[in-house]
Formats: C-alpha cells, sequence, structure tokens
C-alpha cells in the first residue's frame, strides 16, 4: 500500500470516529447525569465495579487478538485471501474457546461479589447477582463477533466498527434512558443493554459476512505448525503481558470499592466518565495509527518507519498535552456546576483534590504520550521481548496502591498507577527501538523530557488562571443550588476560563514547535483533511 494510501486511510477513520466521539459523549453524559440522579453514586459504582471486575476476566482473551492482528497486516498487504481464510478459521475457534472460558470463570467469581459491596450498596442495587449476569452476558457474547473486526483493522477500515458502535451505542443509551425513567430499576436498566447487545452482534455478523463473503467459507486450510508457531509464541508472552496490564488498568476502582466504598467508586466514576469520553477522540487517531504502521513496517525500510515515529509521536505529545491540561483546568468547576455538592474526596464526596487530579491527568498524560512506542510494538510484532514489564509494572501498581490507599486514602491509589505507567514508559521504549527501529533511545528521551516541562508549565500557567477566574470560595457559593441556578453563577466564569485552557496551550505548544518538521507533517495532514471537508460543504451550498 502507498503512503498515500496509508494516509488517506488514516484520515477517513479519523474524521468518522472524531464526529462518532462527538455524540457518544454528548449523549453519555446526558445519560449519566440522569443515571445518577434517578439511581444514585451507589449504583454508579456498582457499574464500574462489575465492568472492571469483568474487563479483569478478559485476560482469557490472552493477547490472542493481538497477536492475530498482527499476522494479518502482511497477508491484507499482499491481499492473499487464501491465507487470510485460513488464519480467521482459526481466530473463531479460538474466541470461541475464550467466550467459554469467561463464562465459567465469570460464574466463579460470582461467590466473592457480596464480599466486595458494603450492605448499602446492595440494597440499592436489588438483586446484585442477576445484575452481574447480564454484564457477564454481554462479555461472553462479544466474542462470538468480535475477532471479525481485526480484518477490517488490518485493512486500515477502522470507521467499520466505529458507525456500528455508534448505533448500538445510541439506541442502547435511548432505551436505557427510556427504561429509567418507566421504571427506576437498574435491572431493567441492564436489560436493555443485554438486549442491544445481542442485537448488535447479530447485525454486525451478517454485515461483516457481506463485507468479506468469503469468511463465511468451509474450505479454508488448517494452518500449518510452522505458521502456528508464531502465533502460539507470541500469545504466551502476551498472556505475562496482558495479565499485568489489567492488574494496572482494571484495579482502581476495584481496591476504592474494597477500601473505601462502591459510592466512593461512583464519585471518582463521574471523573472516569469525562476522561473517558475524551479519550474516545484520542482512541480514534491512536488506533487508525497501528494498523498504518503494521502497513508500513511490512512494506518500508528502517529510516521511513524512525520519520513515522517520530511524526506520530510529536501528535501524541500535542493531543495528550493539550488535552491533560484542558482536563485538569476545567474538570472540577464542571463536576461543580454538573452535579454541585460541596465535597471533596480525600476520604468523601463528588470532586477530588487538586493532588488527586495532578495524579490521575499526570498518568493520563504518559498513558498516552507511550501510545507511540506501543503502537509500534504491536505492529512489529515485539511480544516475546518485554513480556515481564508488565508483569512488573502490575506489581509495582498493587503494592504502591494499596498501601498509599491505608495511609494517604484516596491519592495513594493514584499514586500507585503512576509509579506502574512510569516503569511501562522508561523501560518499553529501549526495547522497540533495538528490535524494531533499530535506533538510539538517547533523542528520545531528551525529546520526551521537553515535552513533558512544556505541558507542565503550560499546565501550571493554566491552573492559575483557575485559581483566579474560579476560586475554591465562588464554586462553593453555588453548591447545593439547581442546576441551571448553577449554571447561570457560574456559566460565564466558565466559559471565559474554558475559551483561555483551549487557546494558551495551542498556542505556547505552536510557538515551540511551528519550525519542526513533525510539525509540518502533521500540519499537513489535517490542513488537507479539514480543507477536503470545507470544500465538499461549499460545493452543496452552492
Amino acid at each position: 500500500m502507498s503512503s498515500g494510501g496509508r494516509v488517506d486511510k488514516m484520515k477517513k477513520n479519523i474524521a468518522w470516529g472524531a464526529l462518532s466521539r462527538i455524540v457518544v459523549m454528548i449523549y453519555s453524559f446526558v445519560s449519566r447525569t440522569y443515571f445518577i440522579g434517578i439511581l444514585g453514586n451507589a449504583n454508579n459504582g456498582i457499574n464500574n465495579v462489575f465492568s472492571n471486575i469483568l474487563t479483569m476476566l478478559s485476560f482469557a482473551e490472552l493477547g490472542i487478538g493481538t497477536a492475530m492482528n498482527y499476522s494479518l497486516y502482511k497477508l491484507v498487504a499482499t491481499e492473499d485471501i487464501p491465507k487470510i481464510k485460513s488464519y480467521m478459521a482459526f481466530y473463531k475457534k479460538a474466541y470461541r474457546v475464550i467466550a467459554l472460558v469467561v463464562a465459567v470463570v465469570g460464574l466463579a467469581v460470582m461467590p466473592i461479589i457480596p464480599h466486595m459491596l458494603t450492605e448499602e450498596d446492595i440494597a440499592g442495587a436489588g438483586n446484585i447477582y442477576a445484575i452481574y449476569l447480564l454484564y457477564l452476558f454481554n462479555t461472553v457474547c462479544s466474542y462470538f463477533v468480535s475477532y471479525k473486526y481485526s480484518l477490517s483493522n488490518a485493512e486500515q477500515k477502522t470507521y467499520i466498527f466505529t458507525n456500528i458502535n455508534l448505533i448500538a451505542n445510541l439506541a442502547c443509551q435511548t432505551g436505557q434512558l427510556v427504561m429509567l425513567f418507566l421504571t427506576q430499576d437498574f435491572f431493567m436498566y441492564c436489560c436493555v443493554g443485554a438486549a442491544v447487545q445481542l442485537i448488535q452482534n447479530l447485525a454486525t455478523n451478517w454485515y461483516m459476512n457481506r463485507l468479506y463473503p468469503y469468511l463465511k467459507d468451509k474450505d479454508a486450510e488448517k494452518l500449518t505448525k510452522e505458521e502456528l508457531a508464531p502465533i502460539i509464541k507470541n500469545v504466551k508472552a502476551l498472556v505475562i503481558s496482558r495479565i499485568g496490564s489489567l492488574c494496572v488498568n482494571a484495579t482502581d476502582h476495584i481496591i476504592i470499592t474494597w477500601v473505601i466504598s462502591a459510592t466512593a467508586s461512583g464519585f471518582i466514576s463521574n471523573y472516569n466518565s469525562l476522561l473517558t469520553n475524551v479519550n474516545g477522540f484520542m482512541n480514534v487517531i491512536m488506533n487508525s495509527q497501528t494498523a498504518s504502521f503494521g502497513n508500513l513496517i511490512a512494506s518500508e525500510g528502517k529510516e521511513r518507519q524512525y520519520v513515522a515515529f517520530k511524526n506520530f509521536r510529536f501528535l501524541t505529545f500535542w493531543i495528550y498535552g493539550f488535552a491533560s491540561i484542558v482536563l485538569f483546568t476545567l474538570m472540577t468547576p464542571f463536576v461543580y456546576i454538573w452535579l454541585g455538592i460541596d465535597k471533596t474526596w480525600w476520604g468523601s464526596g463528588y470532586t477530588v483534590t487538586a493532588v488527586t487530579l495532578f495524579l490521575i491527568l499526570f498518568n493520563y498524560y504518559i498513558s498516552g504520550h507511550k501510545t507511540a512506542v506501543y503502537n509500534v510494538k504491536v505492529a512489529g510484532g515485539i511480544f516475546e521481548q518485554d513480556k515481564w514489564l508488565a508483569f512488573a509494572t502490575a506489581i509495582g501498581n498493587l503494592v504502591v496502591s494499596i498501601a498509599g490507599a491505608r495511609i494517604i486514602g484516596l491519592p495513594g491509589i493514584f499514586l500507585g498507577t503512576v509509579v506502574a505507567t512510569s516503569i511501562e514508559v522508561a523501560v518499553r521504549p529501549g526495547i522497540v527501538f533495538k528490535y524494531i527501529l533499530e535506533q538510539k533511545t538517547r533523542e528520545y528521551y531528551i525529546t520526551g523530557a521537553k515535552y513533558l516541562a512544556v505541558v507542565l508549565a503550560t499546565g501550571a500557567a493554566c491552573f492559575g488562571l483557575q485559581q483566579l477566574i474560579m476560586p475554591p470560595q465562588v464554586l462553593k457559593a453555588c453548591t447545593e443550588t439547581g442546576f441551571w441556578t448553577r449554571f447561570a453563577g457560574l456559566g460565564i466564569r466558565f466559559g471565559a476560563l474554558a475559551i483561555l485552557a483551549v487557546v494558551i496551550p495551542n498556542v505556547v505548544f505552536y510557538l515551540v514547535y511551528r519550525k519542526t518538521n513533525e510539525f509540518q507533517y502533521v500540519k499537513n495532514i489535517f490542513g488537507k483533511m479539514f480543507g477536503k471537508i470545507i470544500g465538499k460543504f461549499k460545493k452543496k451550498r452552492a
């Protein structure tokens, strides 16, 4: 595939993904607001805890999806349909086994669920076993179809998943909102989600079979031992890596629930909800790059790969740096306007302290910034060389998080996550640079330190403006009032702060990096993409 083809597909994935995320973000915000208002933060916390438990259970996938995606990149680039059929047939069988394992392990986990929740949490939720079974059903069903997305993703057509997921998401949240108003029942709310998930799986299976009719062929040859060997080797390496990553990324809410309460987890999830919606935009761009790197590695030399990596890394710095600064500046004022409760979560409440929020967003930035390295690792099939890294980060996360929670409360949990992510950020680049890019890492670390310094300095300036424009006494004066009263009292201040928080980081980043090759590349891509959109709009109006 030519570089032009890679860029054009990346643009399409980004455009469709961005549109999808805007719609989902607005709708999910409305849905969460009514969910909290009708069912309360305890049920909100249980919702997050169950989601994290099932995320942990997904370790059964064992990285087969990642290993298979890597195997498909070259086959898609060479259009080797017979081999694609063979790999997809194997993938299908593997995921059926995975679905069975998740179902069995998920059922085995049920007896410990009551011990993770307080009596108050359980009383407010109703039949927690029935609710958990619906979550488990959603997870297990997804494995019967999700493997087919690997083929479209390898072809750099992630917009297919984006569009299907957008339709299903809107249908699900609409149905759940209606059910909330009609029944105010958590179980019925979950039933709607399970029904939509089932319909989505059936529709996806039908659509993907039409898009790739050869997937229905029964003549796919079995993979040889030689072809299976690298997959098995990579999967074995990914087992440890995946379990470690899950221990880092899916345990915060579980630890909060165990050490504090599900209600506390629900309060923190208000911040995570905002972060997740914003991160959806980031993932649109980041995920579109993995397949592009896979194709690049399969068809281009090391020099081209390294240039592409530096361009993508600069893009991650700009996007995640900008998002981190905006979120650090605006999240707490937004939560005050949204929920209007004057409490802080050093121990209890709806908002978190500046220290906790800084740790959450510092981890968000360095996690996002490492995406460039991780995408090259996955695209290049580097699984064996760093298999113990995630395990080491998991130990660091659990030890620091649990000890920190006992000593200093909530900030200690997120301090553990920062420690774990920092270990990965420090070690993984050396592995990827050695085995794929074949470059020295000195420039990488120096550039990364400069990027971080710019983000921290700009973030400090914006936080200072927040304290001037929306100081704590102004926020507290509007608590315990209606939403529209809070909005009227704080809206103008928040709007002014939002404009500054958006403009200042972009101006600073532009002034510092406008003359670099990386900036010119990114400017060219997005300039052409938005230029085409504006051009089409003008033609329609004409």
